[in-house]
């Protein structure tokens, strides 16, 4: 009876670690964000070949990514392998030229940031991608409508920005990540 009771014990002992272990490699239970602004360290650190054939040269980038809200925050967490890989792929592609500058490295920095947003926005709603001329249309048939009150008379132009309704004044756009940060950035050529 004693050797049963101590197997179940080790058991139960043996279950619980492993319920644990599986959560925190699930990444489960450890990311908790708060509403409002939320900064994501990418982590591990980004080291990256550069610069095609030749000398073995590389980058090795510290960032930070910026969300404006809570949901966001998850949203990209969750995607963090496909951030990752977007952010490999962009930085592998660089020239000597452009890290040369601030101008290139801030090139590049706007560039990851638009390609992130990119590929979030595809990962959370694939096949919502519509061609440019048509959104640009539709923004501009919207615009045309908002031009005119009811009675097709030019209306005044309302400020939505001031109300805090234009998201893309506000920095968003709608995008999930609003700024990319260098917490530290090494070149080695």
């Amino acid at each position: 009876m004693k050797l049963v009771r101590k197997c179940g014990f080790i058991l139960a002992a043996l279950a619980a670690s492993l319920v644990s272990c599986s959560v925190l490699a699930s990444g489960g239970g450890g990311d908790t964000f708060k509403e409002g602004v939320n900064y994501l360290p990418i982590k591990p650190h980004l080291v990256v070949n550069y610069g095609g054939t030749g000398k073995v040269k590389y980058i090795k980038a510290e960032l930070s990514l910026r969300t404006e809200d809570m949901h966001s925050a998850q949203e990209v967490s969750h995607h963090m392998p496909l951030v990752r890989d977007t952010l490999i792929m962009l930085i592998s592609s660089v020239t000597d030229e452009q890290m040369a500058s601030p101008e290139g490295k801030e090139k590049m920095r706007l560039e990851a940031l638009e390609k992130i947003n990119a590929a979030l926005d595809h990962a959370i709603h694939p096949g919502s991608a519509k061609p440019e001329k048509d959104e640009h249309a539709k923004d501009e048939h919207a615009k045309d409508d908002h031009a005119k009150d009811d009675h097709g008379k030019a209306a005044k132009p309302k400020d939505d920005a001031a109300k805090g309704h234009d998201n893309k004044a506000a920095g968003h756009g709608g995008a999930l990540v609003s700024d990319l940060l260098f917490d530290n950035l090494v070149v080695q050529k």
